[in-house]
């Protein structure tokens, strides 16, 4: 359909990733957003081949500068190999240059005794659809809101799935939904209004317990700050099956331009 807007947020060729529309920046055209880009880190993470059986346990990305709205190229460079731990280093680079660097942690997988799971009481059936105005996700990603909303101050709690491509011809993975939906908590618990301020992260980390064993993903975020121009957004993921791991994101206050 002419105008139909993509359902992916990449196409690869040759090992450059072109961004479609669904990687516009929410406070500038001219850059990628922060989830495009965390789900791009994990799905280059997730295709990376580990030495033994392991699991997922944490990414951090920092992001150097803005990422221009064009072709982008990857590098992925083992730090730690062995038996126990995977380390690696995913790099983004625009023209070269790199504008996002990750590290990936990956631990062995092994039996111990697992905790009891608290499982959240409202779960995503019935809660209303987040405001999604200002979103260009609206039909690659479902949302339920539990509490607060893009337009309310403080805390916020929101259930969501994607049903796109992170790379085209290729969906979205549990790990790449829980690497996106880590970029959602700034949004999702602004402490001060997006007309007058600007929050955007400079870095991502997430922490796994587990892999997601739903689609939906449970996102309870809180945003600190103490009026010096950054603040922390702390955020809790879970699926329909409990707790899942932790994200955080580090952010820049600035005032928009009138």
């Amino acid at each position: 359909m002419t105008g139909a807007l993509p359902t992916w947020f990449y196409e690869e060729s040759e090992g450059v990733f072109t961004p479609s529309v669904l990687a516009l920046g929410p406070w500038d055209r001219r850059w990628q957003n922060g989830v495009a880009l965390a789900g791009l880190v994990a799905h280059l993470w997730e295709r990376a081949p580990a030495p033994v059986a392991m699991v997922p346990a944490r990414l951090t990305l920092d992001i150097l500068r803005p990422t221009p709205m064009g072709p982008i190229s990857a590098r992925v460079t083992p730090l730690r190999e062995g038996r126990k731990l995977q380390l690696l280093e995913v790099e983004l680079l625009a023209d070269g240059v790199p504008t996002i660097r990750a590290t990936a942690l990956r631990v062995r997988e092994a039996e111990a005794p697992a905790l009891a799971e608290a499982i959240h009481p409202l779960a995503p059936e019935g809660l209303p659809t987040l405001n999604g105005k200002r979103s260009r996700f609206g039909h690659i990603i479902e949302t339920r809101l539990e509490s607060g909303g893009l337009e309310v101050l403080g805390p916020g709690v929101v259930w969501a799935r994607f049903l796109g491509e992170i790379v085209r011809g290729m969906r979205i993975s549990p790990l790449v939904t829980a690497a996106m939906v880590a970029d959602f908590g700034s949004g999702l618990s602004s402490v001060m209004d997006w007309r007058e301020w600007s929050f955007a992260n400079v870095d991502i980390s997430l922490h796994l317990a587990r892999m997601p064993r739903s689609e939906w993903i449970r996102v309870a975020a809180r945003t600190a700050s103490s009026g010096n121009g950054i603040g922390v957004v702390a955020t809790s993921l879970a699926d329909l099956n409990g707790d899942i791991g932790h994200a955080h994101q580090t952010l820049f206050f600035d005032r928009t331009s009138s």
